[in-house]
């Protein structure tokens, strides 16, 4: 059969290429999903020549999409190979009765993926003839799918809730370890800052960061002091004055009076003299 354009189904990113590149050489275009929801998505809208699906996938498994896929008449017709490591007669049995074209071991080769092609007898879904033997009613192919449907959402719920935990956790790990080092700054920038002022507040320092302003403050004492003393010795030389001066005026004062009585006892003592002198000479004048 003529194989154009193939899907390639499975969860490992790695698979994907690996299985992508060996078609690649074959000249098959390849589309390539990573879940059989997402498969069943893209063949709503399109048909590949054949399908390579994984088996054990989250969510849905690739032998359920299988079945599904082969019992929808749009899509029964494209052949497809589980692309898984399973092997084994009873594992190929299960693949062929869940309506699987064949098995490629993993992980693949060139040889292997030609050989699985050439084995298909059945013609290319774009081919005319088509393959309806394993055809179940829509509505329980509607149900599968709505089934796997609310499966994938859980589980993508649970995926995001525990994303969401992990990231919150994240944060609040991220978080205290900021807090931690901002705690060890603070710690670390509190002692600097301690010591820096246990250095300040030293008694040398102190005396170091003062002594200007002391010196200013003794000259400015010192000046307002001598400016006082000065004052107070112009008082106390103006008491003295007046004083001196008062002393002046009574002892001159006092002078005069002494100099009058001296004068006038002068005066008497002069009369006195006087008068014995003429007595005393009357008296001679008596006895010659």
């Amino acid at each position: 059969m003529s194989i154009k354009n193939a899907l390639v189904v499975d969860d490992s990113k790695s698979a994907r290429m690996m299985l992508q590149r060996l078609l690649s050489k074959m000249n098959v275009r390849v589309d390539t999903v990573d879940s059989a929801e997402a498969a069943l998505l893209f063949l709503e809208g399109a048909q590949p020549d054949i399908i390579f699906m994984d088996h054990m996938m989250p969510g849905m498994d690739g032998l359920e999409a299988t079945q599904i896929i082969r019992s929808n008449p749009k899509t029964s017709g494209i052949p497809t190979i589980m692309y898984t490591s399973k092997e084994g007669e009873d594992y190929f049995k299960m693949a062929l009765s869940h309506g699987a074209s064949g098995v490629l071991g993993k992980p693949a080769n060139q040889e292997a993926v030609m050989a699985v092609i050439k084995s298909l007898d059945a013609p290319a879904a774009n081919d005319d003839t088509k393959d309806s033997a394993h055809a179940i009613p829509l509505v329980e192919i509607d149900h599968l799918i709505q089934k796997h449907v609310k499966q994938a959402f859980a589980i993508a719920r649970s995926e995001i809730t525990a994303g969401i935990d992990t990231t919150a956790q994240q944060l609040q790990h991220h978080q205290r370890h900021q807090l931690e080092i901002i705690q060890q700054q603070l710690q670390a920038r509190t002692q600097e800052s301690k010591e820096e002022l246990e250095q300040a507040l030293d008694a040398n320092a102190l005396y170091k960061l003062t002594q200007p302003l002391n010196q200013r403050l003794a000259m400015a004492v010192a000046d307002k002091l001598i400016k006082k003393n000065a004052d107070d010795l112009v008082a106390v030389m103006h008491t003295n004055k007046v004083e001196l001066e008062a002393l002046v005026g009574r002892q001159n004062k006092e002078l005069r009076r002494v100099i009058r009585s001296a004068s006038i006892m002068a005066g008497t003592i002069g009369a006195l003299l006087g008068s014995a002198v003429g007595i005393l000479a009357a008296l001679l004048t008596k006895l010659i």
